[in-house]
């Protein structure tokens, strides 16, 4: 007997969207300021995966404003950053080192981030923003987590207790006495 995890599935209409046909060093290249730049539809999109893990179907217009968010930027990168950007991610892609890191290519990425921040009027995120809590205002109903029932510990020793359990330093021999001092 077969599983049906889907209830309808989406039409082909629904499920063609336009891509964003980039590399990885174009998408590397603008990672920072995309993840900053997206940051609300990309909550969102997630969101609505956690709420929906075994149907991705629902989700779908979530995934389109994601695409779209990315198109806008990348937009705006070509029309004002162009030059800095290809030389930026050309220099990643031309890494000699195969290593897909940022170090060598310093000098273009300050040039970028310059002209990121002078015509777009985006600063580069810190390190650590992307690791830092940054709630997003939704329209779901939030999240409820079962309460967690902890077991009762014991009480804590009494002093005449603990001088019952008091080991006498006679019975072990003389290199462990300074164990129970």
């Amino acid at each position: 007997m077969t599983q049906q995890f889907y209830e309808s599935l989406p039409s082909y209409e629904e499920l063609t969207v336009p891509e964003l046909h980039l590399t990885w060093p174009e998408l590397k290249a603008g990672s920072l300021y995309f993840g900053r730049f997206c940051d609300e539809p990309c909550k969102q999109y997630m969101l609505c995966k956690q709420d929906n893990p075994r149907n991705p179907a629902v989700c779908l217009n979530e995934g389109k404003e994601v695409t779209n968010c990315g198109f806008k930027f990348f937009g705006k990168v070509k029309k004002h950053c162009l030059a800095e950007f290809e030389t930026y991610y050309t220099c990643l892609d031309r890494d000699f080192r195969g290593l897909l890191d940022f170090e060598p290519c310093r000098k273009p990425q300050l040039i970028f981030d310059d002209c990121m921040k002078e015509k777009v009027g985006m600063d580069r995120p810190y390190i650590g923003y992307f690791a830092r809590i940054r709630l997003v205002d939704s329209d779901r109903p939030r999240r409820v987590f079962p309460k967690r029932e902890y077991k009762k510990m014991k009480d804590p020793p009494t002093r005449e207790e603990l001088d019952r359990y008091k080991l006498n330093t006679d019975q072990y021999p003389l290199h462990f006495h300074s164990l129970f001092d």
